[in-house]
């Protein structure tokens, strides 16, 4: 499989800002829909993934005789970031005033962050039943358990092999096949639950 990445980033460090600037335009998508998966809070997502490239940018810690492509690489950095943010945010649990109010907000910006992280651009042309189906398959994903969430979403929304998933994750290549079967298992039980068939997405 080719990675387009690890051109850009021989000509950022061979001085070519571009090369960085396009690596974003490249990644961000693809990196802040993982974040989020782990994190549920697009804000805080955002801010992961500035850091994922900060790291890049001042740390420039890949080398090519790793034994990893380079997309692999920022996603371990990536994984590696949001987890400690959720380690964070669980030591310090606090229901505050603050907190409780915005809570109707946040919810009110299910869709919005859907549409961000997903691919859907909320537009007057996107017809209402596409916008239904995609959040349901958006809150199905986020009831499901997080390694199989994490897997799914690496595999068919970011397009990476399971040998790439076992780097990212640390697992191994069978348990990674196991992941990916159970969790298509509990996504479509899930969707059967709101309507939707399996089969069509």
């Amino acid at each position: 499989m080719q990675d387009d990445g690890i051109a850009l980033y021989r000509r950022f460090l061979s001085g070519d800002e571009g090369g960085l600037e396009q690596l974003i335009s490249l990644y961000q998508r693809g990196l802040l829909r993982f974040i989020y998966g782990y994190v549920h809070d697009v804000f805080l997502a955002e801010d992961i993934l500035t850091d994922v490239f900060f790291t890049l940018y001042y740390k420039r810690p890949f080398k090519e005789t790793d034994n990893a492509t380079f997309k692999t690489y920022l996603y371990k950095i990536a994984r590696n970031k949001a987890l400690n943010a959720v380690k964070k945010r669980n030591r310090r649990k606090e229901i505050s005033l603050e907190a409780l109010t915005e809570k109707g907000e946040n919810a009110a910006m299910e869709q919005e962050a859907q549409a961000i992280l997903y691919g859907e651009s909320p537009t007057p042309h996107t017809s209402l039943e596409q916008t239904e189906r995609n959040v349901k398959i958006y809150t199905a994903l986020k009831r499901l358990r997080e390694e199989y969430r994490e897997t799914l979403i690496l595999r068919y929304f970011d397009d990476l092999s399971p040998k790439q998933i076992s780097k990212i994750t640390g697992r191994n290549i069978k348990q990674v096949y196991n992941l990916l079967t159970r969790g298509k298992i509990a996504l479509k039980q899930e969707l059967t639950a709101e309507g939707i068939s399996y089969e069509d997405i």
